[in-house]
């Protein structure tokens, strides 16, 4: 198993660009049903860039949730505390889980990745550019 990269940050820290810094807004899906509360963002280390909302859903009293992670790329902007989707809440409900997101695999990913119809970040080839 290979260890993902990338860093868990749970908290909106100056390193995140502002329009970067959803930590504590609620994910809401493609007919404005909140989904859950972002508990944090899986970024990578170098850029701060996030490529993953974290969240729990699910769970009531003294049952845990399910931890998820939703691709940042399924975004679509957010305002007053909200971040929106074009997904709907019980498919992301039905999402892969994770158990802790400071040890999430690269093979963990691309699970989740493939439920989301995604290809791994990581495969993406640079094209070359001199003539």
């Amino acid at each position: 198993m290979t260890p993902s990269p990338l860093l868990y940050v749970d908290d909106n820290i100056y390193h995140l660009y502002p329009e970067y810094r959803i930590v504590g807004f609620y994910l809401y899906d493609v007919y404005d049903e909140m989904v859950a509360r972002i508990q944090g963002l899986l970024v990578e280390p170098e850029t701060y860039k996030p490529r993953y909302l974290v969240m729990t859903i699910g769970g009531f009293l003294f049952t845990d949730g399910k931890m998820v992670l939703f691709p940042k790329k399924h975004c679509e902007g957010h305002e007053l505390g909200k971040v929106r989707t074009s997904w709907r809440r019980d498919s992301i409900q039905q999402s892969p889980a994770i158990d802790d997101p400071n040890s999430v695999t690269l093979e963990r990913e691309q699970v989740i990745l493939g439920y989301y119809d995604l290809e791994p970040y990581w495969d993406v080839t640079e094209t070359n550019l001199n003539p």
